[in-house]
């Protein structure tokens, strides 16, 4: 298998995980130490002149997800061939976490808590010292990218005409004198 963290999800080996196990974008590391999930709803408020603020509106943000993985150089991975082709297990996970978020392209991660569909990799942080020597620790930071749905609608079986209309002949107008301007012509009589 090459270094490109491109799946084929629908694989027999990956098929059956992929909705059941903890996984990102259908990679599947050693574990999954700590997530937390993040869902915030912004309430909107506008002060008035007398009493408190009132509250006309809320909507969610997109949702964030942080998770602490780690990977081993002596486990077999759970998918064969998974971080294979690397200089180690580890080092090849740290590769596709890196290449998954330099792509931009939306992911889906399966959590034990829910599913999350358009993902994007914001912070990827790994502590590299003696204690990751033969493994990796790394920390990595999603966020939801919110999709717009976009639909066409015909509001009309009639095509516009406006441009073929008729618009007569303009002519033209005096402009609008001011009260001010009509005393003094009067006064000075013009």
């Amino acid at each position: 298998m090459d270094n490109s963290p491109i799946l084929d999800l629908s694989a027999p080996e990956i098929k059956d995980l992929v909705y059941t196990k903890t996984n990102i974008g259908g990679w599947f590391f050693d574990a999954y130490l700590k997530m937390d999930h993040t869902s915030r709803l912004t309430i909107t408020d506008h002060p008035v002149q007398t009493g408190a603020a009132i509250t006309d509106h809320a909507f969610l943000q997109p949702r964030e997800l942080s998770m602490d993985v780690a990977m081993s150089d002596v486990n077999e991975s759970t998918v064969p061939g998974q971080f294979s082709g690397g200089y180690s297990r580890s080092v090849q996970a740290f590769y596709v976490l890196k290449e998954l978020q330099q792509l931009r392209v939306p992911i889906q991660v399966h959590t034990r808590l829910g599913l999350y569909p358009n993902m994007l990799i914001e912070v990827l942080t790994a502590p590299d010292d003696y204690t990751t020597f033969e493994g990796m620790r790394c920390s990595v930071t999603f966020r939801e990218i919110l999709v717009a749905q976009v639909t066409t609608v015909q509001i009309s079986a009639r095509p516009e005409v406006t441009d073929n209309s008729r618009r007569g002949n303009p002519e033209p107008v005096t402009p609008n004198q001011s009260i001010l301007k009509q005393m003094s012509g009067l006064l000075l009589g013009n």
